[in-house]
């Protein structure tokens, strides 16, 4: 399997970022515990022609798990929800950040948040409450400190192939040091994205046991209210990143993601 990069240009060094994700993960061939039922890619080599980085692996055939998870039942689904939380925790403990826990850094996070997506996403009165609920639990939580590992840096169900027994990770950057929590809350984002219909509904009842069974298989059982917070700070630079694209892009986001925020929104709120 190859996968090719952009052609470089002068703002974007692809060949670059492809070898380092194929260095990373020559590396997570060695540090990774890879078994018959969690492990990574394997790299067979690199090339570069054209001004396009190459990197060729080991064929894996299997689905994302936000495909494979309409196949299944519930219990099956919860199952694989509790898998990819394992698969976190293992990637996670492959790593040495030279340290043990650090804060989140609540004011860089808000700071970057207002440069980049803040015109836009104070047009309306529903984001603007969200971002003040978002700065309000972020003071109680900006002096507490959280376990630091080396991030996975995309962490989402479409980064997570799973053939019904061996789930392998895709796209990692595993370039940052910080928070665990800052790999988890993209992760539950984007299964509660992937459970909704077409008419904005969740499809079943069970996402929260779904969701449940992630954190229990990462092994997280601490302040539910970091991770809420973790996860309204970047569903709010989903909803930045869509409006700056323009009407058509802020009209798909109000209704793919501003429910998201809302309900993030409540459930901060009433944790805080």
């Amino acid at each position: 399997m190859a996968k090719v990069s952009r052609r470089d240009d002068l703002r974007n060094d692809a060949c670059a970022e492809a070898r380092r994700e194929y260095e990373t993960l020559c590396t997570l061939q060695r540090v990774f515990p890879q078994d018959e039922h969690f492990g990574t890619l394997v790299s067979l080599g690199y090339l570069e022609s054209s001004g396009r980085g190459i990197m060729i692996t080991r064929h894996f055939c299997g689905d994302d798990l936000a495909h494979h998870l309409r196949s299944l039942g519930e219990p099956g689904a919860q199952e694989a929800c509790h898998a990819a939380g394992v698969w976190l925790r293992k990637l996670h403990a492959s790593g040495d950040p030279g340290v043990q826990t650090r804060v989140l850094g609540v004011a860089d996070k808000l700071d970057y948040l207002g440069v980049t997506y803040g015109a836009v996403l104070r047009r309306d009165r529903e984001t603007r409450s969200a971002y003040r609920c978002l700065e309000q639990a972020g003071s109680r939580l900006d002096a507490r400190e959280f376990r630091v590992v080396r991030q996975h840096g995309d962490f989402k169900p479409q980064n997570m192939l799973c053939d019904g027994t061996r789930y392998i990770g895709l796209d990692i950057h595993w370039q940052s040091i910080g928070s665990a929590i800052y790999d988890l809350a993209p992760f539950l984002n984007h299964l509660w994205l992937v459970s909704r219909t077409l008419g904005g509904l969740l499809t079943n009842r069970h996402y929260r046991q779904r969701e449940s069974m992630f954190l229990a298989g990462y092994g997280y059982g601490d302040d539910a209210q970091a991770v809420y917070w973790a996860q309204l700070y970047f569903a709010l630079c989903y909803l930045g990143a869509y409006r700056q694209k323009g009407r058509l892009a802020a009209s798909y986001a109000r209704w793919r993601i501003g429910a998201l925020v809302r309900e993030l929104a409540r459930q901060l709120g009433e944790v805080s």
